[in-house]
């Protein structure tokens, strides 16, 4: 009596592992280079006046990536009693290097990004045709402080630590 059931449990898994081997591979997604920032962030910090006036501010922040995790979009919104600051940024990364722009929307102001990404943060400059200041992100996926250092003007720092929202 010929069974036909051994034939085909052994050509069902074979066929199975062929089709593994030669079914096209989709290539594994590369991390963004700004894993550490990406979310939603609230935190507190300061503004510090160049006459040494220090005002607190609270704050939040939304990090998205896009192109594939190679650009970033920021936006963070800061305020106190007197104060207020609004900056959406847009990035983009070649390597190490970032370029991009910004606006802060309160004050109407709008300019260029530039500068390094690190494993841990961002360091760069922040220009304008009437404002420029350095800039200064460090991130550990948990936290993240930021650091703006006006040239000239009435701010001399603005400071903000920030934890991840959720």
């Amino acid at each position: 009596m010929f069974n036909s059931r051994p034939t085909i449990r052994l050509v069902m898994p074979t066929l199975v592992v062929a089709l593994m081997v030669t079914a096209p591979q989709r290539p594994a997604l590369a991390e963004s280079p700004f894993q550490n920032f990406l979310g939603g962030w609230i935190g507190t910090g300061s503004v510090v006046g160049a006459d040494g006036h220090r005002e607190a501010i609270h704050c939040r922040a939304h990090y998205a990536d896009s192109k594939n995790g190679s650009a970033l979009e920021q936006s963070i919104v800061c305020a106190s009693e007197s104060y207020k600051i609004d900056i959406y940024s847009y990035v983009e990364n070649s390597g190490p290097e970032i370029q991009g722009y910004w606006r802060e929307r309160v004050r109407d102001v709008a300019g260029s990004l530039t500068g390094h990404l690190s494993q841990s943060g961002f360091e760069g400059d922040i220009v304008a045709a009437s404002f420029s200041a350095a800039i200064f992100l460090m991130a550990n996926g948990r936290t993240q402080d930021v650091d703006i250092v006006p040239h000239g003007g009435d701010i001399s720092k603005v400071r903000v630590e920030l934890q991840r929202n959720g």
